[in-house]
């Protein structure tokens, strides 16, 4: 409708300026003969101003659609079954959480339902790793772990494989959680293996600032620690959640203990695996014995 309304107004213009051009012509009027060929003129600029501007619309519109058809093309590429593409990293953790599953099923068949698992649970790979460290541990070996659940469960399993000779304490900031830990554990028929206690989160002070961590008298009685789980308290009570286990039961392992830091895709959770490899002394190494997924562990030599 616009193209018809130009072409009409285009073609008016050269009229009127023809009539104009021709009546002077008739009449001898040099004035009208001039209006009327500067108005054709000026008629036929516009016109191919308005060309210009209408060619330079549609290259835009053409480069505008070309990046459009880019973009989609890298977003399919994305969500596609390509080297790190969505489908593929969705399928790598599938298969990597189900094949972990399968494994700790396979060694340590439960007669009960385990902890739901849900966003915030450790991966199937880390509660494996977790279970092939207690296998490894020396008889009567003490595990703790901050932050209860599956890895509870598994755990307590791994003990009771190895003929119970390894306990297990927990320390849980919720009481509402360490009841559905703790009903697993009684389901599965090793809750005399794991001391599952509730701990509060009381304010401290460390080197890294403020946290919320758990009340001293918790964990007053623990050392020798042969195996430590970091999994808690959750990062959404402040900066350096984690941090605290550093200082106050760094001190409390064990000769050539075992410490497993959870989440450290977080860049605070790898700052705090800095933390503990700074504990290294010229008696004491520290050293990072394995990376699995979202985890790190490490050994106080």
């Amino acid at each position: 409708r616009r193209f018809r309304q130009l072409i009409l107004l285009v073609a008016g213009g050269v009229a009127a300026g023809a009539l104009l051009a021709l009546g002077g012509a008739l009449v001898s009027n040099a004035v009208l003969q001039v209006a009327g060929l500067l108005l054709i003129a000026l008629v036929l600029v516009a016109l191919a101003l308005t060309a210009v501007t209408l060619i330079n619309r549609q290259l835009a519109m053409r480069d505008q659609f070309t990046r459009i058809t880019e973009s989609l093309t890298v977003i399919n590429r994305r969500l596609g079954n390509q080297p790190g593409s969505v489908e593929a990293r969705v399928r790598h953790n599938a298969i990597r959480d189900v094949a972990a599953l399968l494994t700790l099923h396979d060694l340590y068949p439960t007669p009960g339902e385990h902890v739901p698992l849900t966003s915030y649970s450790a991966l199937p790979a880390t509660a494996l790793l977790l279970a092939e460290q207690v296998r490894e541990l020396p008889a009567g070996g003490r595990v703790v772990e901050l932050g209860s659940g599956a890895t509870t469960v598994w755990m307590a399993l791994a003990s009771q494989r190895r003929g119970g000779d390894v306990t297990i304490v927990s320390l849980e900031a919720s009481p509402e959680f360490a009841e559905v830990t703790r009903r697993s554990l009684i389901r599965n028929g090793v809750d005399h293996l794991v001391d599952l206690r509730v701990a509060e989160l009381a304010p401290v002070t460390t080197v890294r600032g403020e946290q919320s961590w758990y009340a001293e008298a918790a964990w007053a009685d623990l050392d020798d620690i042969a195996l430590l789980f970091v999994d808690g308290p959750p990062g959404s009570t402040g900066p350096f959640a984690r941090y605290p286990v550093v200082e106050k039961l760094g001190g409390r392992m064990a000769a050539g203990g075992i410490v497993v830091m959870d989440d450290t895709n977080r860049d605070e959770e790898l700052a705090i695996v800095e933390d503990w490899r700074a504990l290294a002394t010229a008696d004491r190494a520290v050293e990072i014995i394995e990376e699995r997924e979202r985890t790190i562990a490490l050994r106080l030599a």
